[in-house]
């Protein structure tokens, strides 16, 4: 039983390691793409993007704590009914992500009313295409919430540095028992062969007398 409960372990801290070396490694190559690409004024060619929602204005289609998936089209143009996650000026410069109300297309420059699901009026400001950084895609529920906590010292000791001494713990143990077989089995041989040479002895015997 213990042996199954140490492989179920192993198997999970295994299993979690690997997924957040992978996360890490994909978060670690989209920043250094997004930043190339800034560096060569080419950050218009980042087109999927991961967004954290704060606030529940957009509840219960998006709820705080939700990642949402941006995607940018090639023409950055945008239907009414889209969700799109854009740069409101009116509000400093932060990051919204709101539903598309309005459609404004004035020689060929598009623009957006938009407003939150969960707001009962409409954005006072209307969005031009140049400030919308993509369309939702799809969202990862609470997964803000933990990108928050794997942030933390705590997240990060319980992520990072559990499982891999869950598994540096299974290694050794591992190590620690075939060891012990190995010793066994020398005994084992051992007594195994001072049993056949006393036989050996005793049939020497019988044949002097």
């Amino acid at each position: 039983m213990k042996s199954v409960i140490n492989r179920i372990f192993k198997i999970i801290s295994s299993a979690i390691f690997t997924i957040l070396v992978l996360l890490i490694a994909i978060i670690v190559i989209y920043i250094v793409r997004v930043r190339f690409l800034a560096g060569n004024d080419r950050l218009g060619e980042v087109r999927t993007n991961f967004y954290t929602i704060l606030t529940q204005s957009m509840y219960p289609t998006i709820k705080a704590g939700d990642v949402v998936v941006t995607y940018k089209e090639d023409n950055n143009i945008y239907n009414k009914g889209d969700v799109i996650t854009f740069v409101s000026n009116n509000n400093g410069g932060i990051t919204i992500t709101h539903r598309v109300k309005e459609v404004y297309n004035v020689n060929g420059e598009y623009s957006y009313q938009t407003k939150g699901d969960n707001n009962n009026t409409a954005d006072s400001e209307v969005i031009k295409s140049d400030y919308v950084l993509g369309k939702v895609i799809f969202k990862i529920p609470k997964a803000g919430y933990i990108q928050q906590f794997l942030v933390s010292k705590t997240g990060w000791i319980v992520a990072i540095i559990i499982p891999a001494l869950g598994i540096i713990i299974s290694d050794i143990l591992k190590l620690f028992r075939a060891v012990g077989k190995k010793s066994k089995n020398k005994e084992l041989e051992s007594e195994r062969a001072l049993e056949a040479k006393k036989k050996l002895k005793e049939v020497v015997d019988d044949e002097s007398e």
